[in-house]
């Protein structure tokens, strides 16, 4: 017994001493700055996301992370980007969802698995069925029953093609019938614009990105397309609880560029991991209606395989494709 203890504090030990090693090579580049590619426009969720972690994990590295938005088709344009720099710790990608959706219905120049090491899962939160204020419909049956008696006023925004929304409307249309015309934008920030100001009828999103809005009465909120409902919303329910297969949830990650050494993925690991876990991060997801979600990289790794192989059959099964 008194072995299995030494052994195991050994362990203990060694552990330690590892994660402070990875995470002082981190420092080491002490006054040069880590840009964080956010693939969005500013003001949608990743935006969101990546600037409040950004904000937290500056101090912890000793070192600048600066978020740089780099939108365009569906989040591709800064994967590329991304994928193309140097494998020196001083170039992260921030994805969503989409991320695992993309390769479904685009021929990319970078190969999702093969071109980014899997860094670290930030968090998750459950997506809202919004509609514009003066949108006439409070309920997911009257949206459905006005979209096919007004197809050509139901104007549905999304962040650009093969978005986390292009996958998750699909799908719902085709449990439902309903009956949207899609205008892609590239953002969810521009899309959510354009919505609050009545141009667009109805949106998909993080419950993060639409909490502005709903504070001031621009939107309202007709269910939850998440697995249960939303302690910020108690009295809306989710699609499933009416009778509406449909469950899309948005998370966000982080990436770096594949050759990126151990001692750098276990550093940032350990840093991320200690963010997600302070007090202010867990509260501002909570008060998005979001929660961070650390996770080892073995577990991010395979949940981002189980969702590639989920939104594929998404896409098969509603025939999304690229314009």
């Amino acid at each position: 017994m008194k072995k299995n203890y030494l052994g195991f504090s050994v362990y203990l030990a060694i552990a330690s001493f590892l994660g402070f090693f990875a995470s002082s090579v981190i420092s080491q580049e002490t006054g040069k700055q880590i840009r964080l590619i956010v693939p969005f426009a500013p003001g949608g969720s990743n935006d969101i996301v990546g600037r409040a972690v950004a904000q937290q994990l500056s101090p912890r590295l000793k070192r600048s992370v600066i978020v740089e938005n780099k939108p365009g088709a569906g989040g591709v344009l800064g994967a590329e980007i991304a994928a193309r720099a140097e494998p020196d710790g001083n170039t992260l990608l921030l994805i969503s969802s989409s991320f695992a959706m993309n390769s479904s219905i685009m021929k990319l120049s970078y190969d999702p698995v093969k071109s980014f090491a899997p860094l670290a899962m930030l968090g998750m939160g459950p997506s809202v069925i919004v509609v514009n204020s003066a949108t006439p419909v409070n309920s997911i049956k009257e949206l459905v029953d006005f979209s096919n008696n007004n197809p050509s006023k139901t104007n549905f925004s999304t962040a650009g093609v093969g978005s986390f929304q292009h996958f998750a409307i699909e799908l719902f249309k085709l449990k439902t019938g309903a009956n949207f015309v899609l205008v892609h934008y590239k953002g969810g920030g521009p899309a959510l614009v354009d919505l609050a100001a009545g141009h667009i009828q109805i949106s998909l999103g993080s419950l993060i990105q639409m909490q502005n809005f709903m504070k001031a009465g621009q939107i309202k909120v007709l269910a939850v397309a998440g697995s249960k409902r939303v302690p910020l919303l108690p009295n809306v329910p989710t699609l499933k609880e009416l009778g509406i297969d449909v469950e899309a949830s948005n998370w966000w990650a982080i990436l770096a560029p594949t050759g990126t050494s151990n001692e750098l993925l276990d550093g940032f690991h350990k840093e991320i991991n200690q963010v997600l876990v302070d007090p202010e991060i867990k509260r501002r997801f909570a008060n998005e209606g979001a929660e961070s979600l650390p996770m080892s990289r073995i577990e991010f790794e395979k949940l981002l395989s189980e969702e590639s192989v989920k939104w594929a059959r998404v896409a098969k099964l509603t025939g999304i494709k690229p314009e």
